[in-house]
């Protein structure tokens, strides 16, 4: 039995801030007021972080580091909504100082958050290397969120066009922050740290917070090569991923985390398969399937089947066991 731990504020507030951000998501293409971004677009996708995925997993977060969770991680949770809305509120105008000015508060939410869970994460032993996926969830997010400041004010560093800076802040937010705490709590499910599962384990974790500072090295410098290396690590940590999560959940007693991990799994070999066969279509100059169509499926199976079933079922799991 595990120890309960403090989670102040209550888990109920991250949870009712996820499912009202749901309905903030769904309604958005549909706002009154403004531009808003049509369903399944790449803004829309993104907008799913902030207002669904991210009060989950910094409970999630909270919920692995236990006791260690400090004031700075319990402010970044109250904040979240507040500034999760400001966020939404900054894709509704046009680029430019309103817009960028409404990100303002996400900088801050992250910034509570990465003292937090840098004050709270001690790397130390861990063979899984659980803490450090946890400790770099932390510090990629503000990362994330500096580069969603910069998109909304139209702003670009030299060499970089629009869209590379927002997928630089997509990216640092799913592939550097949800993704980095699902890996760490897979790791904490790994009974034997020394199996193939546990060696598997270790080396998605390690490339996984590899890949992303590597792409965003390829894309700085600019440097094709280093950025291909980067994509072909984060590619092959996440069907890693999906292979040792699978594997977890079969270990699971309970049915619904059981169904959760398989559907979250599922989900990230799926959305895979369609960046593939769109990747093999531009290569051969076939076409199978264009930009907007891929990144609508790849977002959408990444966003509500990987990252939603797999807060999901860590959730469901930690919270019963911190109950019990």
């Amino acid at each position: 039995m595990e120890a309960r731990t403090r989670t102040h504020p209550p888990p109920r507030w991250s949870l009712v801030s996820g499912a009202l951000g749901a309905l903030a998501w769904l309604a958005a293409p549909w706002a009154p007021l403004g531009s808003p971004p049509p369903f399944g677009s790449i803004e829309h996708v993104f907008l799913f972080l902030p207002l669904v995925a991210a009060p989950l997993a910094l409970l999630l977060a909270t919920l692995l580091l236990g006791d260690a969770s400090s004031i700075f991680h319990a402010a970044a949770r109250l904040a979240q909504p507040v500034a999760a809305a400001m966020v939404l509120a900054a894709f509704l105008v046009a680029r430019g100082a309103v817009g960028g000015g409404l990100t303002a508060g996400w900088l801050l939410m992250a910034g509570l958050a990465a003292a937090g869970g840098i004050r709270a994460v001690k790397p130390g032993s861990g063979a899984n290397l659980s803490n450090v996926s946890l400790l770099a969830a932390h510090l990629f997010l503000p990362l994330g969120a500096v580069w969603l400041l910069l998109s909304r004010l139209g702003v670009r560093p030299r060499a970089f066009s629009d869209l590379t800076v927002f997928l630089a802040a997509l990216h640092f937010h799913f592939g550097g922050f949800t993704l980095q705490i699902l890996i760490a709590a897979t790791g904490r499910l790994v009974r034997n740290e020394r199996s193939r599962l546990g060696a598997l384990h270790r080396v998605l974790a390690l490339g996984a917070i590899a890949g992303i500072p590597i792409i965003a090295a390829g894309n700085a410098l600019p440097s094709p090569a280093l950025k291909l290396v980067g994509v072909a690590l984060m590619v092959l940590g996440t069907i890693a991923l999906a292979v040792t999560s699978s594997s977890v959940a079969f270990g699971m007693h309970s049915r619904t985390v059981r169904r959760l991990l398989l559907a979250s799994a599922t989900s990230l070999a799926a959305a895979m398969v369609v960046a593939g066969v769109y990747g093999a279509g531009e290569l051969t100059g076939s076409g199978w399937i264009d930009i907007s169509r891929m990144v609508e499926i790849h977002g959408l199976l990444n966003t509500l089947g990987f990252t939603l079933c797999g807060l999901g079922a860590h959730l469901h799991l930690r919270m019963h066991r911190a109950g019990s």
